[in-house]
Parts: C-alpha cells; structure tokens; sequence
C-alpha cells in the first residue's frame, strides 16, 4: 500500500507541532528533579541522577506548606466550576431553545466579557473586596472567577445544547415532563460530553489563574499558583522549587483529564458529523 507524499508531510508536521507543545513541559518537568548546579548548567543537563530536594522542600520548609495551598485551590476551582456549569446550563439552554427579545445582542454581550483582561478589572475587584470584607476569601474568588466562566459555559453549552434533536423535547413535553424535567432527563444526558468538556475547561481556568489570586489574597486564601511568589527573593529565583511546583500544580489536572478522556474526545466531537 503506497503512501502518499501528502500524508507523509502531514505526520511529520503533526509530530513537530506535537513537539512544540510537549518540550517545554517535559523541560519543566525533568528540571523539577535537577539540583540548582544542574538546572543552570550550559549546554543543559539530560542524563542526571534524579533528586526529590526541591519537591521535600515544599512540603517542609514553608509555613503553610503545599497542602493549604492546594486545598485551597480545590474549594475555589471546585466551587467555581459547580457553579458556572449550573447557572450556565440554564442560561445556555434558554438561548438554544426559546425566543424572546435582544436574545442573540444579550448573547453576544455576555461573550465580550471574555474579551477583557482580568488585569484590566483588578484595581475595581480590590476595592470592592476590600468595601464588602471580602479581601482574603476564598468567596471573593469564586464570585470574581464565575464572572468569565458563566460566559464561557452559557457560550460552549448553547452549541451542545441546539445538537440535541428538539424532537425529543418535544415528545416529552406531550408525555407531560415540565421544562425542567426535559432539560434534566432528556437534554442534559445527551449533552453530558459537552457539559464535561465545559467543566474541565472551567476548572482548568480557575486552578491556573494567578493573577487575581495573587492581588485579592493575602494568607487566609492563597491558591495554589500564588505559592510561585514565595520562590523569588530579591537575590534569586529558585527555579528548581518552581518548576517541581508548576509540575504538582499540573498533575492533578492531567490525572482528571486521563480518567475522563473518553467523554473529553466525545465532547469535542460533538455535532461534528451531520447526518
């Protein structure tokens, strides 16, 4: 069987754009386990013998250690994710399924809010945290998080919604379901991929965010990526605990996402294939 030139081309290309993405975090990675010689050494060091200093040191020589730090981020992004997936499914299916007046210019309304920075809102957020009493909570994080994720969930579930044949809805209406037993015992099962892919690219977002973490915190709620700014000191960056942080930091959202990869591939799929 013959292959063809074009195909050939598109393999090696697939590979090295695969390569691009996958260097700087095996890079990060392997550094994690260097000792700072090895990390800055020049030409850079592949073939070393791998210690656990940096990712001890985390755990034992800060007060707190990692473990408030990630607890932390697991209440905010948790919290956040159940959140917008509800508010967002509600709204994502009144968008897809009824009509009503200056629907698609709200639509189009709540989508430009993901177009702003959340740098661009901090100096407004830090005065109203501090106003309310908020500053240093894990609330005030979740309520300043759910401002782009609702957007993003009511913007990514319409689509998976309006794939669902409306058929269905309908004879369930005639067989005397309400609108919310039809969104919960018709839609919602057959837009279950896209609810999960919305969610993890939801929690993904909110277990990553430093900025607004960093600016509204203080001890009480540090999330787990604000941890960074305990590793540069005005004689160093400690780039050895940084990178064993960034790689923690990443773990339990690639362990999350292996587990559920079925759905995930489903969920990006969805609607692809008319019929």
């Amino acid at each position: 069987m013959k292959i063809k030139f074009r195909e050939i081309t598109a393999y090696f290309a697939l590979i090295f754009i695969t390569f691009l993405f996958v260097f700087p975090y095996l890079y990060m990675v392997l550094s994690a386990f260097k000792s700072p010689l090895e990390t800055f050494a020049y030409p850079p060091v592949w073939i070393f013998k791998p210690n656990f200093k940096n990712f001890a040191s985390l755990i034992l020589d800060y007060e707190p250690n990692i473990v408030f730090y990630v607890s932390n981020s697991l209440l905010v992004s948790t919290s956040t994710t159940i959140i917008s997936l509800l508010i967002g499914l509600l709204a994502a299916y009144s968008f897809a399924r009824f009509n009503f007046r200056l629907k698609e210019m709200l639509f189009v309304l709540f989508l430009l809010l993901l177009l702003f920075p959340s740098i661009s809102w901090l100096i407004a957020f830090y005065i109203l945290a501090r106003s309310l009493g908020l500053y240093d909570t894990q609330l005030m994080l979740i309520l300043v998080y759910n401002i782009w994720n609702i957007p993003l969930a009511i913007w990514l579930m319409r689509g998976f919604i309006e794939e669902v044949p409306l058929e269905l809805e309908e004879s369930a209406l005639i067989d005397g379901y309400s609108r919310l037993g039809v969104l919960f015992r018709v839609t919602l099962p057959l837009a279950l991929p896209g609810l999960i892919v919305t969610g993890i690219l939801i929690f993904i977002t909110a277990w990553n965010e430093f900025t607004l973490a960093y600016f509204l915190t203080e001890v009480k709620a540090n999330t787990l990526p604000t941890m960074i700014g305990l590793f540069r000191t005005h004689t160093e960056i400690m780039w050895g605990k940084i990178f064993a942080l960034s790689f923690l930091s990443t773990l339990p959202v690639i362990i999350f996402s292996l587990a559920i990869r079925k759905y995930f591939v489903t969920g990006l799929t969805f609607g692809a294939i008319k019929k």
